[in-house]
């Protein structure tokens, strides 16, 4: 296992865009599901709720990365632009413990995404917009990628 690599172009890459999908998707009637989701893929955890005021549905349905800036401590920042759906209500929210049983049931943990459905029946599709998001991907001692919310542009953390 290599620990102390530079981070390369391919894999922050691969990486940055399965944070972007993440980190753009969510859904209030399986609210904790984001941040459970996230976790794992930054280097300081606490950051996993940061992005979302916890209402509303949406979903990224494609991410291409595309450039990048290398770090001065071999991290890399990666700007990945992303085509994100939203949706809209049309069903009355589900009360708080039925709607966790149910999302067990309609889409498995197993695949460790929170990305929702792209269709259910108390949700209609809405407009899709791009949205750029640039992560920094770095090595973490063990060898892992994580993304690291505190490094910026010049290498340093902040």
């Amino acid at each position: 296992m290599v620990t102390d690599a530079a981070v390369g172009e391919l894999e922050a890459a691969a990486f940055a865009g399965r944070f972007v999908a993440e980190f753009l998707s969510w859904d209030e009637d399986d609210p904790a599901r984001r941040a459970e989701v996230l976790r794992p893929l930054l280097r300081d955890p606490s950051g996993a709720t940061l992005g979302w005021s916890g209402t509303g549905r949406q979903r990224v349905e494609t991410v291409l990365p595309g450039r990048t800036l290398r770090t001065s401590c071999g991290g890399l920042i990666v700007e990945v632009t992303a085509r994100v759906r939203a949706f809209r209500r049309t069903g009355a929210p589900p009360d708080a413990t039925s709607a966790a049983a149910d999302a067990r049931i309609t889409h498995p943990r197993t695949a460790g995404s929170c990305c929702p459905p792209d269709s259910s029946p108390d949700w209609v599709p809405a407009e899709a917009t791009w949205t750029r998001v640039a992560p920094p991907v770095v090595r973490i001692p063990g060898g892992e990628l994580r993304i690291d919310l505190t490094l910026t542009a010049r290498g340093s953390q902040r």
